[in-house]
């Protein structure tokens, strides 16, 4: 579920590849353009920050990848709508 979150936190949000998050942004931003999944993504963020279910700290911090380690679920939250809800609505 949320495959396409999962995928742009694990392929250029995950502390394993050190991007600054300006550059992460932009990154992931082009990369959405250029695959013209905008809107499919912009779709699944509202299913998501809808969805109760939704654990984000475990979005975040899991055996599959690490993109950053919060103490609460407000600060995950917090974290996910700046660098994947924001750019799309800059």
């Amino acid at each position: 579920m949320y495959e396409n979150i999962r995928y742009m936190l694990k392929t250029i949000f995950s502390a394993d590849f050190g991007f600054q998050e300006e550059a992460a942004k932009n990154i992931y931003l082009r990369g959405l353009i250029s695959s013209g999944k905008l809107d499919e993504m912009k779709a699944e963020l509202a299913a998501a920050f809808e969805d109760k279910s939704v654990r984000w700290r475990e979005m975040l911090l899991n055996d599959d990848y690490e993109v950053q380690d919060f103490d609460t679920e407000e600060e995950s939250i917090a974290y996910v709508k700046r660098v994947l809800w924001d750019p799309l609505n800059s």
